[in-house]
This record gives C-alpha cells, structure tokens and sequence, in this order.
C-alpha cells in the first residue's frame, strides 16, 4: 500500500500579517519528518498556498492524502487563501468540502484558523470522516501551540483523539483560563457562539458513519519486505549476548584497561568480560545491560532473559531507550547550566515545542517521547550559542541519515521495536529470534558509539565537610557513592566513601564528573532529572530514580532497577527541594524569572496576544 500523505496548507495576509504562521509550519514540518524519513509516510507542506495548489495536491496524491491542514485566517464560510499575484483569495466552504469529501482516505481536516466551526457540518455531510475546528477567533500564539502540541504528539503514534486531548491539555494548561476538554463527537456540537465559557475553542467533531476515525493514527512500522531480516547466521549462533558483546567489547577497551587485559588474555573468561562491560557504562545504563547479561541465578532476571523471548526483547529495547534517555538528561543539565550562566542565551522559536511537550509530559505520552529528539534540539541550541559541549565526544554521535547511516538504522529500528512492544504488535510465532538478534546488533552500534561515557564517573554526593588544618589549604571530603559499579551494586550495595579533593561540587544529588589527576574537572549536576532517593533522606546506599511525567503539580519518577515499580512521587508534601528545582528548570528555559509558589499572584485578566486568526 501507498504510502500515506499529510498535506500541510499555509496562508498569510500582508495587510494582516500571522508572524506565527512560519513557526507552526516548520515545528510541524519538523514533528513529522522524522516518519517521512523512515518511509512511513509522506508530508506536503505549502507555504503560501492558493486554491490552485490545494486542488492540484489532491489531484497528484488522490486516493492517498490522510490528513489535510490548514493554518492561516479563516472564518465560517471560507478559508483565505492566497492568489498568485500574493493578494488575498477566499476559498468557499461549500467548494471545499466537496473535494475533500471525495478523498476516500482522508481521515482528518484540521482547519486551524478563527471561527471555523460553521464549516464542519458541511465537512461530515460531504463524507469528511473527522473535523478539527474552531468555535470563536484565536489568537495566533495559541493556534500555533495547538497545532505543534497535536501533531508532536501524533508523530508519537497518539491516535486522532489522544493528539486532541494532549493539545487541549497544553492549552488549558498554559493558558489557565479554560476549563475541562471536551470532545464533540458525530453532530453532537453547539451553534457557533454558544461554546460554554471556559471551554478552549477547538473542537474534535467526527462523521457518525465512522465509527473508528479518531482511532486513526500514523503507521508504526514499514512493510515486512523493507525490513532487514535473516542478515545474520542464526545456526552459528551460540548464546545470547554474543554478537552484542562482539560488536562493543573492543572499542569500551580502548577507555577500560581491565577490560583490554581480559581481552588480551590466552583464555576468555566470558563473566569477567561481561563484568567490565556491564561497569564501564552509568548506572542507569549499566542497569540494564545487568539484566541482559545475567543469568537467572539473580533472583531479579527471569529465566527466558537468557532465551530469544518477548522477556528479552522487551529488555533490549528498554535498555536502549534508558541509554538514550540518560544521554537526554546530561544534555539538559548542561542546557541549564548555560542558561543560569547567561540569561539572554538564545533559544529560538522553532526548538520551543521539544520543550513544551517534554514539559507537559504524563503518564500517557511518557513511553513514546522521543528522546533523541530532544537531545537533537539542545545540541542545536549549543551548536547555535557556539557552547562546546560537556561530553565533548557528542559532537562526533550524528543520528543523521546521511552523516551516520549505520546509527541511524540502529534508532530506526529500536525506535520502531519500542512503540511495536508498547501496541503489542509484535508477531512471536518465528519472529523473536531474529529480532532479538537483530536489536542485539543495533544496540550494540548505539553503545558502540557511546563508548566514550567509560571516561566520566557518575556519583551520588551525599555530604561535603571542609577538611583544613592549621596553615593549610583547605580540602572537600565529597561522601560519595561511585554509580559506574553496577554489578556490584547490585550484588553487595555499595556504601559512601570519603574522597578528598581542592575542590567541592553540590551535594545531596547526582553528578556526572570529569576527573583529572584525582582532581574533580569539571562536572554536571543531574539533578532533578535523575534524583537518588536515600541521598536526600541520609540512608545507606543508593536508590536511583529517573524522571518521567508531570502530573497535577506533582513529579513522577521511575525507580531504575524496576521500572514496573509504582513511581516515586515528587511534590509539596515530600522531596519539594527537588520539585523547585524542576519548575525553576523549566522556567529559565523559557527566560521566565522563577517564583516560588508561596509569593506567586493569580494573573491578571486579559489577552497578552491580540493578533487573531
């Protein structure tokens, strides 16, 4: 089957002009390219389009268009458009609608501009299967909010009506002066101006004669004969773990003496090799290599972790999303780090929505961020400050398709197994054992490129006390738990030691640290993105947790050796140090000056955006 198209429509107005109009086309743009990229789809995207250009779109990909967009001035009867000679043409409702009422595929038009609610009974009535619209004029900010929350949130396989939902929360959220969402379904919808106060003014409206069309949501996978299969000799194969183990042993070595003495030995001790390598990485990451390496002796590993099973194929793919993620955190911290040293950084516009909805993260949309995405936007924001970064080597890790072709196959795939594992679309009759070897291979090219991480150490700093004696320069005995031991630690615990440096860090927090002849360099607090629980309550030990979602003022954090575990809670009632530092995080992302919440004032009434669509 043809690939699916989704045609993005743009109009402006000199003597009106939308200066969001090209910020909501390009982070639209942009949400989607990825999955055009891999072959999933197709994205059209015109810029300034006239009624010409929008029938000879739908005239090239009959048959084939699945969403339909428009973004510019609008009303009840017409969408603006326009002309050749770049004056104004309106483009009336009813014309409209009989030809998108003829795309048999069409399973959304999404008309983002003022007061288009009018349009919509004539939209289902042509056959149109799903409406968004609008029941009063918006402000342009918020249009284009609207739409880069919605179709960010479908690039992360949200159905129709979860997309809807999760740009409806933004708006309620941010806005504050909306109340719930509410979804108008089938012609169950009010005459225009009798939308009741509080309500955001976008509506989901779909055609009663389809049943299923908010369920629609964009394809996960590619075809079966586009896959790569049977590239590897499955009768040679050993064991599990090997070809991962094969593929990122020699290069780890480089950075890890223990681990190129193993290697060099006449005789292989296999567990010893696993060992080092399961220890050269963080523990976030180190974790859950654990799990794939160890044998089900360890009360934590079920038995079919050491066979080609759904169990093992969940783990691989956890594991590289956990890497991923992790690395998404380092880069944060440095982002805020950068902005507290100076406040007028430049972010632009275009990378704000990767913000937005890493910010506006719950339970539902955590398990299919794209935390590579999010790492792309702030090296860009480095790349375009001219900031070197703190893991110097990340300047050398492009998952581009043109630059590191093999890396990219290696997300691609891993990225697709996730939100396969998530729909419960995986085929387990045949189809396990090579895609465990297959995601074996391309998390071993990922972590392959991530062997650098072997030269930083991540610590849990529980206290620093001042150690001077008389006429001598003072020392900063850091109480500390080394977390690139995971092994270890998950076999004995590892208990605080006193290391002594002329120089002292923060405390109470995790860090990620660069050492130089037993001297701390340089280092990054993770803190809040990844919190260790019996730090800030003075236990033994360590109790690592990693940032998830938000919820009703409250931080959700998973616990990193069970991520099945019920999540730790992060609010006013406990742990509120950690909940400031994320909502002072967040507001000096955005050059916002950060409150607390006991000095802070109900805004006041009023619009702050009087451009209107």
């Amino acid at each position: 089957m043809s690939r699916p198209v989704i045609l993005l429509t743009f109009a402006n107005d000199r003597d009106n002009y939308l200066p969001m109009i090209n910020r909501e086309r390009k982070n639209v743009y942009r949400s989607l390219r990825r999955h055009a990229d891999e072959g999933l789809i197709q994205v059209e995207k015109e810029a300034s389009s006239s009624l010409e250009d929008i029938f000879e779109l739908f005239n090239t990909y009959s048959g084939r268009v699945a969403i339909f967009h428009y973004g510019g001035h609008a009303g009840g009867t017409h969408l603006q458009l326009e002309a050749p000679d770049t004056s104004a043409q309106a483009a009336a409702a009813g014309g409209l609608a009989q030809l998108l009422g003829q795309q048999e595929n069409l399973r959304l038009v999404f008309l983002n501009g003022c007061a288009t609610r009018p349009q919509v009974e004539l939209l289902l009535k042509s056959g149109v299967k799903a409406v968004i619209a609008t029941s009063v004029k918006v402000q342009d900010q918020m249009a284009t909010e609207f739409a880069e929350q919605f179709y960010h949130a479908l690039a992360s396989h949200a159905s129709i009506q979860r997309a809807f939902q999760v740009a409806s929360a933004f708006v309620a959220a941010k806005y504050q002066s909306f109340g719930p969402v509410r979804d108008y379904m089938s012609m169950d919808f009010p005459e225009q101006g009798q939308v009741e106060q509080g309500e955001i003014p976008w509506g989901l409206y779909r055609n009663e004669n389809a049943a299923d069309a908010l369920d629609w949501a964009l394809p996960r996978t590619v075809n079966k004969s586009q896959v790569l299969r049977n590239r590897f000799d499955y009768e040679s194969r050993v064991d599990v773990n090997d070809l991962l183990i094969d593929i990122i042993c020699e290069d780890l070595a480089a950075f890890n003496k223990d681990l190129d003495d193993e290697l060099n030995k006449e005789e292989l001790d296999i567990p010893s090799i696993k060992r080092e390598i399961v220890d050269s990485f963080p523990t976030p990451i180190g974790e859950q290599l654990r799990k794939l390496f160890t044998r089900s002796n360890d009360p934590d590993v079920p038995d079919e972790m050491e066979l080609f099973t759904e169990g093992r194929l969940r783990q691989l793919a956890l594991t590289y999303r956990t890497t991923l993620q992790f690395i998404c955190f380092t880069v944060l911290s440095q982002l805020w780090d950068e902005r507290y040293k100076n406040p007028s950084l430049s972010i632009s516009e275009d990378y704000i929505v990767d913000f937005n909805s890493f910010f506006t993260l719950n339970q539902e949309s955590f398990p299919t961020f794209d935390f590579v995405r999010l790492m792309r936007t702030v090296t860009h924001v480095f790349d375009d400050n001219h900031i070197p970064y703190f893991i110097e080597e990340l300047n050398q890790v492009n998952i581009d398709i043109e630059e590191n072709p093999e890396l990219y196959q290696a997300y691609i795939f891993l990225n697709g197994l996730h939100n396969q594992l998530l729909a419960g679309s995986i085929d387990t009759i045949g189809e396990l054992e090579p895609m465990c070897i297959e995601a074996e291979h391309h998390l071993g090219i990922i972590l392959k490129e991530l062997a650098f991480l072997v030269k930083y150490k991540l610590a849990t700093i529980k206290n620093i006390e001042i150690i001077k004696n008389r006429h001598e320069e003072a020392r900063f005995r850091h109480n500390q738990i080394l977390l690139n031991r995971a092994l270890t630690v998950a076999s004995t615990g590892i208990a605080e030691v006193g290391v002594e440096f002329s120089n002292f860090t923060d405390s109470k927090c995790v860090l990620f640290i660069k050492t130089e002849d037993n001297e701390v360099k340089d280092y990054l607090n993770l803190t809040p993105f990844i919190i260790d629980e019996n730090a800030l309550n003075s236990d033994y030990a360590s109790k690592l947790y990693l940032y998830s979602y938000h919820n009703n003022g409250s931080y959700f954090y998973q616990f990193l050796n069970n991520m099945r575990d019920e999540p730790l809670v992060v609010s006013d009632r406990q742990f509120y140090t950690i909940k400031e530092q994320f909502e002072r995080f967040k507001a000096e992302i955005f050059g916002r000056e950060y409150i607390p919440a006991t000095k802070r004032t109900p805004p006041a009434g009023g619009s702050r955006f009087s451009r209107k669509r």
